[in-house]
């Protein structure tokens, strides 16, 4: 019961006095409305948020989450759920990559749903089988039902989630538990020591996971509970006055959450259901100590430095009760299982087998409040990546899987799509921030490689007539290149800078970059008229990174305007999520990393 707390009980006792001094008839009418699905603000949701802000379940969800979802029956030793959402989605290259990807599995918590992960999802779609489920009453089309009250307590809840894993496992397939607030406390539970899943469990990730419960909790709590429905209900429609900045959000996001995350923690609350939160709550129990130091696989705590419904000490106390100092011999270093959290995949394609030795690893997360993972997902999804390549197996790195289904570029429908693309791009540029600011011109243009031959004139012999400006060029791809850069005219230099394809530059190569740009541009005395081109083979994944880099660390922008320069000049932009992921948690200051146990 006590474990309601994870995911934030309001203080009940404050605001129902403030309550009854400042209601208004006006607020009611206003907030009645908003309780029947109205919007608060007018407010819409644009790109690639646009689906998660609507009330209607129909369009309010990703075309992802909407195409690989479905509502199951779940019939455990206790009740049958008749209709609970699941999402699944099986890696859609599994033939042809190595047997037996783990699953994948997100739980969320206390009042939340599988939304939630939507940014998460579909970067991990990509990485194994993925699988998300709305427990019952949660979610915009779970159906609550039963109503027992016993039938949503940590038990009964943790007796679905391994029923429906059960369901979608194959013989000798091992799961990953990628749990938020008290989705962490129903993994753990799960894993623990004589849990349903002990024995299939190969990851652990506990995004905002709660450590204890204070007495002060506990009595607000059993306020809470006591209270009537239709009180509390009330004090709901109050705690949203405001709407996107209301007390409501205020307490899930951090101070500089974005307009967009915003509406999102507002569509959650809203879809968030009374009764099935009293029962959930009632109905809670943590993990112990005990417990969390019986899981014996690869464990990531992570936590957001502005959480106000699980603080960064929770994170904390659970990570110190894996201190080495208190379990002697008991845990493993980093070393012992894939090096520091600054070692970059390996581009070897013999896929090592499963990492199964213990480790603890802990991340704070700057900016961000408790709802971190649609905040900064990109950062979010960038470590969880790290530590499943590094930590659980190799095989789970996008860029090792890339490189594994590696085909040779020169195929006849690779010369097509090479044929295609836009030759070389305008020059980059752009703002350097959100807000405006003065329009920077960087030094690059992005383009595809030359060919020698090229009949449509992209080749090293009539290049510099049509580009004048261009009086460098930069080689990344790994290979030789088609061309003979001695055939480029007199005024224009070649560098090679040799990188692997499929896998996002080390740190030291982006420093080694941007020196050799530095050079250049001071052995051409900064003459604003030139420029460099730069290129891979097509010119969008490895190019866009190192020329954002250069973006953001020299010339002064942010990680979301350098990405947004380079794809308005080289338009999609950079394609693969973990290069993006990688930008956004290379740049993201004030990331803090804990020792590994």
């Amino acid at each position: 019961m006590v474990g309601a707390v994870l995911c934030g009980i309001p203080l009940v006792y404050v605001g129902l006095r403030s309550l009854r001094r400042k209601r208004n008839q006006e607020d009611e009418e206003e907030e009645v409305r908003s309780l029947k699905g109205a919007p608060d603000d007018g407010h819409s949701v644009h790109s690639s948020y646009e689906s998660l802000s609507n009330a209607n379940s129909s369009v309010s969800d990703s075309s992802l989450l909407r195409k690989h979802s479905e509502n199951i029956s779940v019939t455990t030793k206790h009740y049958t759920y008749p209709a609970v959402r699941v999402f699944y989605r099986p890696h859609p290259k599994a033939s042809v990559l190595p047997p037996k990807l783990p699953l994948l599995v997100f739980l969320h918590g206390l009042g939340g749903q599988m939304s939630q992960f939507q940014y998460l999802l579909e970067f991990f779609v990509h990485i194994s089988h993925t699988l998300a489920i709305d427990l019952p009453g949660c979610g915009p089309s779970s159906e609550f039902s039963p109503k027992d009250w016993d039938a949503y307590t940590t038990s009964r809840l943790v007796e679905i989630v391994a029923e429906i894993v059960n369901q979608k496992l194959e013989d000798g397939q091992q799961v990953v538990l990628i749990g938020h607030s008290m989705g962490c406390s129903l993994a753990v539970t799960l894993i623990a020591k004589g849990g349903l899943l002990v024995d299939k469990c190969t990851g652990l990730i506990a995004i905002c996971p709660k450590a204890t419960v204070s007495e002060k909790e506990i009595k607000t709590l059993k306020t809470a509970l006591a209270l009537p429905e239709f009180v509390f209900n009330l004090f709901r429609i109050y705690d949203r006055r405001g709407g996107i900045v209301s007390n409501s959000v205020n307490r899930f996001v951090g101070s500089n959450a974005t307009e967009k995350a915003r509406k999102l923690q507002l569509r959650f609350n809203k879809e968030s259901r009374t009764p099935v939160w009293r029962r959930m709550a009632s109905g809670i129990r943590l993990p112990t100590e005990e417990e969390w130091t019986s899981v014996k696989c690869p464990t990531y705590l992570l936590a957001a430095s502005e959480d106000k419904v699980c603080t960064t000490k929770e994170v904390d106390l659970i990570h110190s009760w894996f201190d080495p100092a208190k379990r002697s011999g008991s845990v493993s270093t980093a070393a012992s299982v894939g090096g520091s959290a600054d070692s970059t995949p390996s581009p070897s394609l013999s896929p090592s087998p499963a990492r199964t030795r213990f480790v603890v690893k802990k991340c704070i997360i700057p900016n961000a409040g408790h709802g971190v993972m649609y905040e900064t997902p990109q950062v979010v999804s960038g470590l969880i990546g790290e530590f499943l390549s590094e930590c659980v197996a190799e095989v789970l790195s996008l860029g090792w899987q890339l490189l594994y289904l590696k085909e040779d570029k020169w195929l006849l429908k690779n010369l097509e799509k090479w044929t295609r693309i836009q030759s070389v791009s305008p020059r980059i540029g752009g703002y350097i921030n959100s807000s405006g600011g003065p329009y920077v011109k960087s030094p690059f243009r992005a383009m595809k490689t030359l060919r020698q031959n090229d009949p449509n004139g992209h080749n090293p012999i009539e290049f510099g007539g049509q580009w004048p400006d261009v009086k460098d060029v930069i080689d990344i791809s790994h290979e030789q290149p088609p061309y003979d850069p001695e055939a480029f005219a007199d005024d224009i230099r070649y560098h090679k800078f040799p990188t692997v394809s499929k896998i996002p530059p080390t740190q030291d190569e982006v420093a080694s970059f941007i020196k050799l740009v530095d050079s250049i541009r001071e052995e051409r005395g900064y003459d604003d008229n030139i420029t460099i081109a730069c290129h891979c083979h097509y010119g969008f994944n490895r190019t866009g990174f190192f020329v954002c880099c250069y973006l953001i660390q020299r010339l002064g922008f942010s990680v979301e305007q350098a990405i947004k320069a380079f794809k308005d000049a080289r338009p999609p932009g950079i394609r693969h999520p973990h290069f993006i992921n990688e930008l956004f948690e290379r740049h993201c200051l004030g990331l803090v990393r804990a020792p590994t146990f």
